[in-house]
């Protein structure tokens, strides 16, 4: 057996893995090794904030899971994407920066994850950031990730702003404040004008750091244990099968679709359904790959009468605009998707947001997994439930690492889910038809002016509804026993092992998970720090 090299190891260089790695490893006497299936992140597509669309669904920076049928959307079949490249998704997301409400993390503790409190990962979120935006108290100034605003805004990100304002939705100066109620500028992880992903932000400044190796390409197979601790992983690179050992601890942080997995192979999970193929059971876990949760979303989109973004990038400007992001870092390339974010109420009685809505100087359409785009002038809004009730599960489907694992979720189960939807696509379609854009609206592509009736809004949604690409919840955090990790990250009936990604949230927040993904690794930092100090 090989020798115990490192004190830990850290399973997947995405963006909780990445900030772990750069916590740990600033203890010179932790040795740290950080293990990656992708390869590093070089590509352009990575970089080119634009290029997004060119990186999700590439199978060689795209885990590029194919999930089975969805029943409550016409048998849909959807490509569930997840970052398989040094920074993980953060390498290939939209660079929306959301925090979460304050609520969500309170909601956390009340689930039985003591430690999490909005006050709490606050000071998480405030270590991590470095931001011109909001109040000094709330906000981190100098942290490795950096928040900034965008470089090119649209012209009609303004203007769907002064169409929410005159709605009565206030403006918001900072949404990851005190308060995220309004509509705002977007947020995102740039740097004047390129993509800072969570690899760029962490593991850029600890590369002279002696004591943290990081390797690529690495494929992990299985835990390896001792009794009942774990004692290393079983990995795999370029054909050359390695046994890599700790003295410490292995920490997870492959995604809420890989650590899953990689649970369920080395014995961890629903002693039934391994059995059933063949695994020996080490801890009977149920729950694993079960809480499965992705953000709905749905789409408003109006043709307009001046240029947006689908158009140029689709165009014989692209070479125009890609000599602007070269040599000046502006221009459409620039460009994630959103250029206007709002988080809004579906019903006047709640007491805080529960949709989300982006607007995007684009156009284009989800089908079989992949963006369509639309080569006419146009803009979208995308609505989005914040805490959705429908739940699915991700599973094995042979013992051996390389078969693709089973992902069922009803994204479309639950008729409250389907009711926010329709009542913040109805929100928008006000929006669009408001007085600011009557110089430039054409008129109504999606959903169309033939949809009125809630049962054509539901005909609507069951065509075209579509992931957040924001799954969580895999192998929940809590205090009750059925909880996969408890609220120290440690996996239940075993020793050394933690996992720290978003697979732990025990219940969705408001907006995108990339920045509450980097906040687990810092807060998985803190506590596995305080139990060296207490050993």
């Amino acid at each position: 057996m090989a020798s115990a090299a490192f004190d830990y190891i850290i399973v997947g260089a995405g963006s909780a893995g990445c900030a772990l790695a750069h916590r740990l490893s600033e203890d010179p006497d932790c040795r740290v090794l950080l293990l990656e299936s992708g390869p590093g992140d070089w590509s352009p597509y990575v970089h080119i904030p634009a290029a997004l669309i060119r990186a999700i669904g590439n199978p060689a920076l795209d885990w590029c899971h194919v999930a089975d049928a969805d029943p409550t959307r016409n048998g849909r079949v959807d490509m569930w994407h997840a970052g398989r490249v040094l920074g993980g998704s953060s390498a290939i997301n939209g660079m929306l920066y959301v925090r979460g409400a304050p609520q969500d993390f309170d909601a956390w503790v009340q689930a039985g994850c003591e430690g999490w409190s909005a006050e709490e990962v606050g000071r998480c979120f405030r270590r991590l950031e470095s931001t011109p935006f909001g109040d000094e108290a709330l906000r981190g100034r100098d942290g490795p990730i950096r928040v900034e605003g965008l470089r090119s805004p649209h012209r009609l990100a303004e203007v769907f702003v002064a169409a929410a304002r005159a709605h009565g939705i206030p403006w918001n100066e900072d949404y990851n404040g005190a308060s995220q109620e309004g509509i705002a500028a977007p947020q995102i992880t740039q740097r004047r004008g390129r993509r800072w992903s969570a690899a760029t932000g962490y593991l850029g400044p600890a590369k002279g750091r002696r004591n943290l190796e990081v390797r690529t390409r690495v494929t992990v197979d299985r835990l390896v244990f001792e009794g009942e601790r774990c004692v290393g992983v079983e990995s795999r690179r370029g054909g050359r099968h390695e046994l890599l050992r700790t003295r410490g601890e292995i920490i997870l942080s492959a995604g809420a679709l890989g650590t899953p997995q990689l649970l369920m192979r080395s014995g961890i999970g629903n002693g039934a359904d391994l059995q059933a193929l063949g695994i020996e059971t080490r801890v009977d876990a149920p729950e694993v790959g079960l809480n499965l949760c992705e953000h709905p979303n749905a789409m408003v989109s109006i043709d307009v009468r001046e240029r947006t973004y689908n158009t140029e990038i689709n165009s014989h400007r692209m070479a125009w605009h890609l000599a602007r992001w070269v040599l000046a870092r502006r221009g459409p390339a620039t460009s994630p998707f959103p250029h206007s974010v709002a988080f809004v109420r579906s019903r006047p009685e709640l007491t805080s947001p529960d949709l989300q809505i982006m607007l995007g100087p684009y156009a284009f359409a989800y089908q079989d997994g992949g963006v369509v785009p639309y080569l006419k002038p146009a803009v979208s809004a995308v609505v989005t439930v914040s805490y959705p009730n429908s739940r699915g599960r991700i599973a094995l489907t042979s013992a051996d690492p390389e078969a693709p694992p089973t992902i069922s979720h009803p994204l479309l189960a639950d008729d409250q889910d389907i009711d926010a939807l329709i009542r913040g696509g109805e929100l928008c379609r006000q929006l669009f038809a408001a007085p600011a854009f009557d110089e430039t609206r054409v008129g109504e592509r999606l959903p169309g002016p033939a949809v009125h009736s809630r049962e054509q809004w539901v005909e609507y949604l069951r065509e075209t509804a579509f992931l957040g690409n924001h799954p969580v919840g895999s192998c929940r955090m809590g205090s009750d026993a059925r909880a996969v990790v408890d609220p120290s990250l440690r996996v239940r009936g075993v020793a050394g092992l933690r996992v720290a990604d978003a697979s732990i949230f025990p219940r969705p927040i408001s907006g995108n998970t990339n920045a509450a993904a980097m906040m687990i690794g810092e807060r998985a930092a803190e506590l596995i720090r305080t139990g060296r100090a207490a050993a």
